[in-house]
């Protein structure tokens, strides 16, 4: 039972349940027995009046005290009393009782009321100065005592009452100790058979967020481990469905072209274009393969990225360079302004490459005729570089679906294998940075590069 939360909690709940109940046991104990004292000092001090009458006319007739006391001896003991004379020096010169004579008693605390002890008795008094009218008759004190309420007598007569209550109340916390305790750990057992069914390729489970915050909280973050293992192996099988489906078509043209020659069905004038074709795609594999690994690479942190400070504007020239070719062959103009761009840190050739991809990828969505703008710029103390294509832009839906690897739009090139934006958010997000895609009013998408400063 101890080794579970909920047995725990149920034996917590008892114990607190058993402390409450004993304090509040010596609690009203204390305060039935304060109540008693203050109960028996105000019916002593109505029992003691006539008695003190009694004994002060009793003395002033000239009796002795011995004589006073024997006379009112059966009175006072129906009052449950005893009747005393002391000597102003607190001696006990006569006791009704006959167990304190020549005995000194201890001066009153509060008033006129004291205590004494006589064996194992506690007794209250109440003491009264006697001074005689007539001569030859000594000053006394007459005292009449009644037994104190004592504390082991109060808890008898409360042990009862208490041994009832407390079974009772026991009862109703072994219920209510219960039930908190499977409520409490509910979610924990809900936890604990969702982990399982989790572990056990359900994993669209989910474990409902209840119980105490802490409880709570687990829950909740199981929820988010658990989405984030789906979305992740959703992405692995769509990943793994799209390379099958991106490497079954080069493969299929080279395995039937090279099936051909070998049988010589491609034969004569008709061989170079099947070999022209298998090394086209036989290249478009090599590229593809090239891509996964580098997307691979940079996802994965390794190998360790180049730290040096590098101008950015340098990189952006760089990539223009290289595409005007390519550009001037589609009919398009690069618009290039990168005043202000401030220097980055990072991998040289990576960046370069970044920028490339992104400048390579608006010529290709761009029209003949039509221009792709680069501009660079220092925002909020970041190098941000916008690369806007006149294509046709974005579908809808597409912002988050750019970046992944073999997505292609409707207009991209067929013999693409569609890791260019891929590649160049990871070397992005590689250097801390970030890339974000819109499309813009006048027509076509912005692709924006932000990345922290040197």
């Amino acid at each position: 039972m101890l080794g579970s939360v909920a047995g725990r909690l149920f034996l917590s709940y008892l114990g607190v349940v058993a402390v409450g109940l004993l304090v509040a046991a010596i609690t009203i104990s204390a305060l039935v027995v304060r109540y008693e004292n203050d109960v028996l000092r105000l019916r002593l001090q109505e029992l003691s009046a006539p008695l003190l009458t009694a004994m002060q006319t009793g003395l002033r007739n000239g009796q002795q005290p011995r004589e006073v006391i024997d006379a009112l001896k059966d009175q006072a003991a129906s009052a449950d009393a005893r009747l005393l004379v002391i000597a102003n020096n607190r001696r006990v010169l006569v006791d009704s009782d006959n167990t304190l004579a020549n005995q000194t008693l201890p001066p009153p605390t509060q008033g006129t009321f004291g205590q004494f002890i006589d064996g194992n008795d506690q007794w209250l008094f109440v003491q009264q100065a006697f001074r005689p009218a007539a001569a030859g008759l000594n000053p006394a004190i007459i005292v009449v005592a009644r037994p104190r309420a004592a504390f082991g007598d109060a808890l008898r007569a409360l042990l009862p009452s208490l041994l009832v209550a407390g079974v009772v109340a026991a009862g109703f916390a072994l219920i209510v100790a219960g039930l908190l305790s499977r409520t409490i750990t509910r979610p924990l057992r809900d936890l604990v058979a969702g982990a399982r069914r989790f572990a056990h390729g359900e994993y669209r489970t989910r474990v409902p967020v209840a119980g105490p915050s802490e409880v709570a909280e687990l829950g909740g973050a199981f929820n988010e481990m658990a989405g984030e293992i789906e979305r992740a192996r959703d992405s692995e099988q769509a990943f793994l469905a799209d390379i099958s489906h991106e490497l079954r078509t080069p493969l299929t043209s080279i395995q039937g072209f090279a099936q051909a020659i070998a049988e010589g069905e491609a034969a004569g004038e008709a061989a170079p274009p099947a070999a022209k074709i298998i090394q086209r795609e036989s290249r478009r594999l090599i590229r593809m393969v090239e891509g996964l690994l580098e997307v691979a690479k940079l996802q994965a942190g390794g190998p360790e990225l180049a730290r040096e400070r590098v101008e950015a504007t340098a990189l952006v020239s760089s990539a223009v360079a290289a595409l005007e070719v390519q550009a001037h062959e589609a009919g398009v103009t690069l618009n290039v302004t990168t005043d202000g761009l401030p220097a980055v840190r990072g991998d040289p050739d990576k960046l370069a490459q970044l920028f490339t991809n992104l400048i390579d990828n608006a010529v290709k969505h761009s029209p003949r005729g039509a221009s792709v703008a680069v501009r660079g710029a220092r925002e909020d103390g970041q190098a941000v570089v916008r690369v806007r294509d006149s294509g046709s832009g974005l579908p809808g839906g597409a912002q988050t679906r750019l970046f992944r690897r073999f997505y292609r739009g409707e207009n991209a090139q067929r013999d693409g294998a569609g890791l260019g934006l891929a590649i160049a958010q990871a070397i992005a997000v590689a250097h801390g940075g970030a890339i974000t895609a819109r499309n813009i009013e006048e027509g076509g998408a912005e692709f924006t590069v932000r990345l922290p400063p040197a």
